[in-house]
This record gives structure tokens, sequence and C-alpha cells, in this order.
């Protein structure tokens, strides 16, 4: 198969009771995600974390209630970080895991508003990472501390009533592969080494999408597989 473009799977509101079934899935495939903690969720399925962890899945920071940072003060925003930060290292102890590196994604993509300087010099202060986005195209490197993306599978639309199905997902698979294709026709033939990651993808760890969408997240994995990307093992920048 040919190769279209690499990329660091991580996946958003972990963990849920259907966690492991997902994190088998992506072991079979040799699939290294980084999985965002949703803090409330990971207090409530702490074993499922920990399952994550012994099967080489990276547990980070999503925030402890997944708000929208921008409607928080500076002092409530850092809240939402240590709460989660305090139990992702207790998880991460119980499992006798070590954490590889910290890293933070803010829910909604939201980086604060007015207080997002002070919130980025604080994950700073804190010792949080950035994505390593050295082999990104220069229109997708993020040059601050928390995580992006570059492709987002949206699959949390898919809701009963909201006319948005995996349907709408494979357009927008479809409109990325086309654009993968038409900024280097010659990448199709020399990507099959190439680390790390040109690309960031989201998907999200929703049992509501599951209702609506059962094994959702397993074909949608396998349709980028199918279109030639290739999920490589995330890293940090040093």
């Amino acid at each position: 198969m040919n190769f279209l473009t690499t990329s660091y799977l991580t996946i958003d509101d972990v963990p849920t009771v259907r966690t492991p079934s997902i994190i088998d899935f992506l072991e079979q495939r040799n699939i290294v995600p980084v999985m965002f903690c949703w803090g409330t969720r990971l207090e409530e399925n702490v074993e499922q974390a920990v399952y994550a962890l012994h099967h080489g899945a990276i547990l980070q920071n999503h925030s402890w209630t997944h708000p929208h940072f921008s409607e928080l003060t500076l002092e409530q925003a850092k809240e939402e970080i240590f709460k989660t930060e305090e139990l992702l290292e207790k998880v991460y102890e119980k499992a006798g895991v070590q954490r590889p590196y910290k890293l933070f994604r803010f829910p909604y993509g939201d980086q604060g508003g007015a207080i997002r300087e002070e919130l980025q010099n604080f994950l700073a202060e804190q010792g949080f990472c950035a994505i390593d986005d050295s082999n990104f195209a220069e229109e997708d490197k993020f040059n601050h501390r928390d995580v992006l993306w570059t492709f987002d599978y949206q699959e949390y639309n898919i809701r009963p009533n909201s006319g948005f199905t995996a349907e709408n997902v494979k357009k927008l698979v479809d409109g990325f592969v086309a654009k993968m294709q038409a900024r280097d026709k010659g990448r199709l033939e020399k990507l099959s080494d190439k680390v790390p990651a040109e690309n960031l993808f989201l998907i999200h760890d929703h049992l509501e999408t599951e209702e609506c969408c059962p094994g959702y997240f397993e074909a949608q994995i396998k349709m980028m597989e199918n279109a030639g990307v290739v999920f490589v093992p995330p890293k940090a920048k040093a």
C-alpha cells in the first residue's frame, strides 16, 4: 500500500467503560495513542485508565470538568489543570508506569481568550511540553505549550436528529486525503519510515457516539489507514 502521510493519534475525553476495547483494537494495529483525560471521567474509571497504561497508551491532561477556558478566571483555570494532574499522577503510580512527559489539551481548543498568554506561561512553568511538530507543514506548526490538531474527525457531532452521520465523517476524510495528495504528489513513494508525524489526528471516546453509530471508532481509524495514513508513536518536543 502507498503511504499518504504519517500522523499521531490523539483521543479526547477518556476514559470510559469502552476504553479497554479501544485500546485492544489499537494495540492489535500497533498504534500508540495519546489519550487526553477528562478529570471527572478519570475519577470514575480509574481501572480503565490503568488498563490503557498497561497496554501502552499515554494518558495526559484535558482538564477536570471540560470547560471553556475563556470563561474562567486564571485561578479557576489553574485549578482545572492542577486537579487533573494530581489524579493522573496517582493513576500512573497505581499502574506502575512512568509518565514519559506532560501534555495538556484545552477542551474545544479554547486556549483561554484574555488569559491565554498567562496560561501558556503557566503550562511552561509546570513542565508541560509541546507535541513534536517539527515535521508538520509550516501552516500547521503550533508554537505553544498545549496540543492542538491538524485533522478532527468531528464524529462527536453524530447525535440523534443532528443530521450529521458517518457519511459526513467520510467526506471530511476524503477532503483531508485530497489535500495531502495535492500538497506533494511525490510523497506517496517516500513516507514509509518518516518519523515524527506530519499530522495530528483528533478523535473522541464517546459512548453517545457509539450508541448512534456502533463501531464508529474502529471504522474511522480503518478509513484513514486504508487511505494510506500511518500512525506513528507520539513524541514531545525536547
